[in-house]
């Protein structure tokens, strides 16, 4: 064991929701900050996927033999699954026995953490760290939110060397967990898109009807055969697709992503 949360992705609500049916652990008093640094925001334009957090696994158990790893990886407003909170991990030697590991995508040596894809990972990030404080009990502050390179062990910069404790520390207390689980959040899919195939139109998150349904393994002549116009709207077949459509820029037809997760 030690893998046993690889394939689940959560919003901070939902990982609220998820801990609030666990037993906290009694061997946790913090959680640990760290950044991938590879990958990259810039090797990663569109997040993770689960063949990513897979990939991952697979570096820690065959290549450096570890029995698991840290518990989350964050990217810009997802939460990645690998290890059981209630169980330790492996992270950071010196921290490992009483401290729950996050990984916030990016390099942030080179890459900035305060503005674009940076932030809304870290803002991310410290929207779990919160979730996952209260979960144990635990008030935000210097002991109880640590760095990796706060391990007297480790000579890392890690999460690098343009994130600081005390903006942490403040994202943390600014952190909204429902904020991130509205409408206005990115629905999770179980294929991947690039970040221009979403847009947010009429409070909702749209993605091109075509693209989507090529990905989940519809044949393209199925799709323009029951993708129709009609007085109502658009249609899949018999399903009406509320909220979808036609932009003339892209050429293509657009539906809001929850009136298309169940078509297929």
């Amino acid at each position: 064991m030690g893998f046993e949360n690889v394939g689940k992705v959560w919003t901070p609500q939902g990982l609220q929701e998820l801990l609030g049916t666990l037993t906290k652990p009694d061997w946790c008093d913090s959680i640990t900050l760290h950044h991938t640094a590879a990958p990259s925001l810039a090797q990663r334009p569109d997040g993770f996927n689960a063949q990513h957090i897979k990939n991952i696994q697979s570096f820690y158990q065959n290549e450096l033999g570890w029995s698991s790893g840290p518990h989350l990886f964050v990217d810009d407003d997802q939460l990645w699954g690998m290890c059981d909170f209630r169980r330790k991990g492996i992270h950071a030697v010196s921290f490992n026995k009483r401290s729950i590991g996050i990984e916030v995508l990016g390099d942030y040596d080179s890459e900035s953490a305060k503005t674009g894809r940076g932030l809304d990972c870290w803002k991310t990030a410290a929207a779990a760290t919160k979730v996952l404080l209260a979960w144990l009990g635990l008030p935000p502050n210097a002991s109880t939110v640590l760095f990796h390179r706060d391990d007297p062990k480790t000579s890392k910069t890690c999460p690098g060397r343009k994130v600081e404790k005390e903006w942490v520390l403040d994202l943390v207390a600014k952190a909204d967990a429902a904020a991130d689980d509205t409408a206005h959040a990115k629905p999770t899919l179980d294929v991947t898109l690039k970040s221009t195939e979403w847009r947010f139109v009429g409070e909702r998150w749209c993605i091109p009807v075509r693209v989507y349904l090529l990905k989940r393994g519809v044949a393209d002549a199925e799709i323009a055969a029951k993708l129709k116009k009609t007085a109502t709207g658009f249609h899949f077949d018999d399903e009406l697709l509320e909220g979808a459509f036609y932009d003339k820029d892209s050429s293509m037809t657009w539906a809001p992503a929850r009136e298309l997760i169940d078509l297929v």
